[in-house]
């Protein structure tokens, strides 16, 4: 039994197919196809059903060597790092992270210049991800650190919150909402409503507050990206409930701003890795500079 072997069994596992697995891991798919023929026969046991012509799934006895045989492969793949770590050469490497584009333009600039500063020849790669595929690519082992906030944690993964942040009402600084020293959920319902898309964490909880008090208000535009929810606003568009890390000094200025957290709650965000995943000691210097600037 190779090592080879099991890479491409669990390969094949993984994606669902020869032929994916053969096109995800630059090889042909005759050459996959011999690999788990091989090994099929060395372990006198069938790993897959083949359902059709490019679906598979696996059989009993596959589902175990699987299972034996992903933490082998996790550890065999972090030997170069470990190795590294070992003879003093761990500040090299990249670090591969996933998460939404407002969390890099708002919330990662100070910790990447920190960990620059502190790790200066370890590389970056920062990818724009929406929640779903941030879990995909933790547990696919695509990237090493992903950045978003859980409702329900899988088990597979490990998820530590690092900042918590208020829920606030923007207006143009002229707008009647401005003049009121205490507001209410039914002012807020008053005035056209600027909401980002359905199915957003801020959207879905802005329609259940409204629906649990029995309100409904009016929306006057759905829009996607928070610079141009501010810039709507500051027009006279409409009002809008954002999260306060979207705020800069210069919004504070140009905008009306009120905490209405006591309605709409507290948005947070946090750091997911995978259980089984080695994490190289510049991934946890990644980590431990988050925890730290947002202490």
């Amino acid at each position: 039994m190779e090592i080879q072997q099991l890479k491409g069994f669990l390969s094949v596992a993984k994606y669902g197919g020869f032929s994916q697995a053969a096109e995800k891991t630059f090889r042909t798919q005759p050459a996959v196809s011999l690999q788990i023929q091989s090994l099929e026969k060395e372990l006198r046991a069938k790993l897959f059903d083949r359902l059709g012509p490019r679906k598979i799934q696996l059989t009993a006895e596959g589902k175990i060597l699987f299972d034996l045989t992903s933490p082998l492969l996790e550890e065999i793949s972090s030997l170069t790092e470990r190795f590294n770590e070992a003879r003093g050469k761990s500040h090299k490497g990249t670090v591969r992270i996933a998460t939404h584009g407002s969390v890099m333009v708002y919330l990662l600039p100070e910790v990447v210049k920190a960990f620059k500063k502190k790790f200066p020849e370890c590389s970056l790669s920062i990818m724009n991800r929406g929640r779903k595929d941030i879990i995909s690519m933790l547990n696919e082992g695509e990237v090493d650190i992903g950045i978003t906030s859980l409702k329900s944690v899988p088990n597979t993964l490990d998820y530590r919150v690092f900042a918590r942040f208020n829920r606030i009402l923007i207006a143009a600084k002229n707008h009647p909402l401005a003049k009121k020293s205490v507001i209410r959920l039914e002012d807020i319902a008053s005035y056209p409503l600027l909401i980002p898309p359905k199915g957003t964490n801020t959207r879905t909880i802005i329609d259940q507050v409204f629906e649990d008090k029995g309100l409904k208000y009016t929306p006057a535009m759905e829009i996607t990206g928070r610079e141009a929810v501010k810039a709507y606003v500051e027009m006279g568009m409409g009002i809008s409930v954002i999260n306060e890390y979207y705020l800069t000094k210069e919004d504070h200025r140009s905008l009306f701003v009120k905490d209405v957290s006591n309605y709409f709650g507290r948005a947070e965000r946090g750091v997911i890795t995978r259980k089984s995943r080695y994490l190289s000691l510049t991934t946890k210097g990644f980590i431990n500079i988050i925890f730290e600037h947002f202490k």
